[in-house]
């Protein structure tokens, strides 16, 4: 007996359906594969770019871009002048120009050689593949938001207050250095006397290794009695190879000794 197609249509359907799917499964698993490469490809030349020194990210570059990163006049001059310090994008911000290219868009946070926040900077970064290998071409800075002005407030010296800032700021350079040595050099007898050991003032002041401070920017200063200031500010930490970064308020007490400021108070704040 014959047996017609048209009376199985239902089965004949999902055979047809089940087979295109799963044809097109190992594209679509190519390309989620394809897309995790760029991802990790961009946050490797990111993180790079936040170490002290410029070698490995040097590495991941043509040599066209090597060349405008140590030598032209825009990109080397930032470059001299401060670093990445956190950084940030979205995978779906990856715009595949072809096979062999690809540009992505790119929030970082740059700091000066004090490590206090300078700028928070947009750019595009242009990757072509060479050798098999994902490397960076080019960099565009497209947009630059400079770090916002610390107001004053209720100061009755503007001489007094800048040498309160200059010592806050040296004290926040060692925090994010992770120098105690150089840290507790501004701190007072009085402050440090509260700890029971040197451990547990460096657990206090310094925090985990990971995620770790890398960045501080100054928010406010106040004058809170005739000899003494309050500067608050903000810590960056981020987690290495990371996008991202958390914020951590820290207010600082600075009093007035016998030859300059010095820090006699720390209040740390999740934000």
């Amino acid at each position: 007996m014959k047996i017609g197609l048209h009376r199985y249509p239902l089965i004949i359907c999902v055979q047809i359906l089940s087979a295109a799917v799963f044809g097109l499964l190992p594209l679509a698993i190519s390309q989620d594969s394809a897309q995790d490469s760029k991802v990790s490809v961009v946050k490797a030349f990111m993180a790079a770019r936040t170490l002290r020194h410029n070698v490995e990210a040097r590495k991941r570059m043509t040599a066209r871009l090597e060349k405008a990163y140590l030598h032209d006049k825009r990109l080397s001059i930032r470059v001299r002048s401060g670093r990445v310090a956190a950084f940030r994008f979205r995978p779906t911000s990856i715009f595949p120009v072809d096979h062999e290219k690809f540009l992505v868009s790119v929030e970082s946070t740059w700091i000066d050689l004090n490590n206090q926040v300078s700028s928070t900077i947009f750019e595009q970064i242009k990757f072509i593949k060479i050798n098999r290998e994902w490397v960076a071409d080019k960099i565009t800075f497209l947009k630059a938001i400079p770090r916002r002005p610390v107001l004053p407030f209720n100061i009755a010296s503007e001489k007094q207050a800048k040498f309160a800032l200059r010592v806050a700021k040296r004290f926040m350079k060692h925090l994010v250095d992770r120098d105690l040595e150089k840290t507790t050099h501004l701190l007072t007898q009085k402050f440090q006397s509260q700890f029971t050991s040197r451990e547990l003032l460096k657990q206090y002041l310094l925090g985990s290794e990971d995620p770790t401070y890398v960045a501080f920017e100054v928010t406010s200063l106040a004058q809170t009695e005739s000899k003494q200031i309050t500067v608050g500010t903000t810590l960056y930490l981020t987690t290495g190879g990371e996008m991202g970064f958390e914020r951590l308020e820290a207010s600082l007490i600075l009093t007035r000794g016998s030859f300059d400021w010095i820090v006699d108070g720390v209040e740390f704040k999740v934000s």
